[in-house]
């Protein structure tokens, strides 16, 4: 082994068993005496558990997508917001103040009076995290993948890739 490699995981090694020890930085989600357990805002996100889950963009009369949490613990939407164009942070809209507890599902309406924007039939959806901007999940449609009477959807539900479903499944699983 050459000198300046071994000098380079030397130097690493540490340094990654250091990063590995579980207890050290992971924020407390234990349950609270006082009320539902909630999702600390700087869990990883990975942790989060916020999915989009369907979207129909040619809804009558609205237009309008659903969230589930996959997680094990609540998650408060108002530390959230979406928006139609990837990163557009001054249209992003938040999320009014609601718990969404573990395994539910909630549809949200999307119009120009709701949200200040419709959802198009080729178009995209984004969900971020409030405090720091981080992307938690998003979709991007194709023309007609989002039909009339239809959806654009996870299949399977809340943890597969994005397909065309012909049937929507608004506030209940795909």
């Amino acid at each position: 082994m050459k000198p300046f490699m071994f000098a380079t995981i030397t130097l690493l090694v540490p340094g990654l068993l250091a990063c590995s020890n579980p207890a050290s930085s992971i924020p407390d989600a234990s349950p609270r005496a006082d009320g539902p357990v909630v999702q600390p805002i700087d869990a990883p996100v990975a942790q989060v558990g916020l999915v989009l889950n369907e979207v129909a963009a040619s809804g009558t009369p609205d237009d309008w997508f659903e969230l589930t949490n996959t997680g094990a613990t609540s998650i408060v939407l108002s530390d959230y917001c979406f928006v139609d164009v990837k990163a557009d942070f001054v249209k992003c809209k938040p999320f009014a103040a609601t718990v969404l507890a573990p395994g539910a599902y909630l549809a949200f309406d999307v119009s120009d009076t709701t949200a200040n924007f419709k959802l198009g039939s080729d178009e995209e959806l984004w969900i971020y995290r409030n405090a720091d901007r981080v992307l938690i999940d998003g979709v991007d449609w194709a023309e007609g993948q989002s039909p009339s009477g239809g959806s654009f959807a996870r299949s399977p539900d809340a943890t597969g890739a994005f397909a065309v479903a012909t049937t929507a499944t608004r506030g209940a699983k795909n």
